[in-house]
């Protein structure tokens, strides 16, 4: 249906005491308000609730300037029969004086009833009343045409924005002959059969092409996971985070002093059980080998906004970019060590990169990874949940995130 169908989005600022039109000239297009908000940044110090009016001229009022014009032509023939008058005798001058005071207190009259005119030359109605205290917003129903000649004016100490959408109204679309309708209507009817096979065909090949994607990217996910036994080394990561959040809790039973000092020998005692010889070739030819190699930590890159990541895995491949759909396992633990959230086994978290369905650390913590790659993500609050406290996780939380990426399209 065409009628009243939203062509684009309408806004329209209204300042204190500042009329502003509905429709400018420069798009004559009938509009539909929707919505009144309040600009919380007050224009002065009294900061007065702003109350918002509607102010409609009254299409009638054209009648009043025909009226006026006649009232004018009699005034004219008053006054030339006036001045036959003063060409007469005494009983002429006398008889002009009291015509003129009569015209006089018709005059009077008439000034008096023009302000009852003015009067009746605007409508006015009060829309809403917006402030900080009673409320910022307030729904609206409100269709205006180009031809109604129709201000807002704000009285108070807030700007009010209005929003809604341009539409096609019915009296802005010029009716067509018959003649010229019924023409249209039989050349549609002659191609029609074929434009419905066309769609019919299209409909069933995009059926086709997406059922052999799912089973494609069903199969691929299998293969990854049964090659690279994702599941067996994410919970290893589980039962070593877990048994550092145990060390960690025992830890903050003493004070702050005893506190550092075993957490030191924790992390000595933690490299000394991970470290192992480095194996060297006869007179230090080749130095260390590349299985000692990979045992060395991996260094870490600070990115924006503090977010610092380590990759333990190179994948192979391309590399995640924005707008990637990839496939991820992961788990999320709080500054402590506590575990909140974690994806080891099942079907992968997917989404895609860079289009804000995730937290803003993982959009630029996850960017540069290629399939089999495993990172660990450290995210500062503001890029994870700021202030927001959720279930598991406490407000202003830096979180950190072991993930691996499984699948990239």
């Amino acid at each position: 249906m065409s009628d009243m169908l939203p062509l684009a989005t309408y806004t329209l600022n209204v300042e204190p005491y500042d009329p502003t039109p509905a429709i400018g000239m420069d798009m004559p297009v009938t509009i539909r308000l929707t919505m009144a908000a309040l600009d919380p940044e007050p224009f002065d110090d009294e900061k007065k609730p702003s109350t918002l009016r509607m102010i409609k001229r009254n299409p009638d009022y054209d009648l009043y300037d025909y009226e006026d014009s006649e009232d004018e032509e009699s005034e004219e023939s008053e006054e030339s029969e006036e001045e036959e008058q003063q060409k007469k005798g005494k009983k002429g001058k006398k008889a002009a004086k009291k015509a003129e005071e009569e015209s006089e207190d018709e005059e009077v009259a008439e000034e008096d009833e023009d302000e009852d005119e003015v009067d009746d030359e605007f409508q006015e109605c009060v829309l809403a009343t917006l402030s900080p205290e009673s409320g910022f917003q307030q729904t609206l129903d409100i269709t205006i045409a180009p031809e109604e000649d129709v201000q807002f004016v704000v009285t108070g100490s807030y700007t009010i924005s209005l929003s809604g959408n341009y539409i096609k109204h019915p009296f802005d679309t010029p009716i067509e002959g018959l003649d010229s309708d019924e023409e249209d209507e039989g050349d549609y009817d002659e191609d029609d059969e074929d434009i419905n096979d066309l769609i019919d065909d299209a409909d069933e090949d995009d059926e086709e092409i997406a059922d052999m994607d799912e089973e494609q990217l069903s199969d691929e996910l299998d293969d990854l996971e049964e090659a690279s036994d994702i599941e067996g080394r994410i919970e290893e990561l589980v039962a070593e985070e877990e048994a550092q959040a145990a060390a960690a809790a025992a830890a903050d039973k003493k004070s702050k002093k005893q506190n550092n000092k075993r957490k030191q020998e924790q992390e000595e005692e933690q490299k000394n059980k991970k470290a192992k010889k480095v194996e060297f070739k006869k007179g230090l030819e080749e130095g260390p080998t590349k299985k000692a190699q990979q045992q060395q930590k991996p260094k870490a890159k600070t990115l924006a906004g503090g977010i610092v990541v380590e990759d333990r895995v190179t994948g192979k491949g391309g590399l995640a970019k924005k707008g990637s759909r990839i496939g991820m396992r992961y788990i999320g633990k709080l500054k402590n060590g506590k575990v909140f959230d974690k994806n080891t086994s099942g079907k992968p978290f997917t989404f895609k990169l860079g289009q804000g369905e995730v937290i803003k650390g993982w959009d630029i913590g996850v960017a540069g990874m290629a399939v089999g790659g495993e990172r660990r993500i450290v995210i500062p609050a503001p890029y994870a949940y700021g202030k927001q406290a959720l279930p598991g996780i406490p407000a202003n939380s830096e979180l950190t995130f072991d993930v691996k990426l499984v699948s990239m399209k």
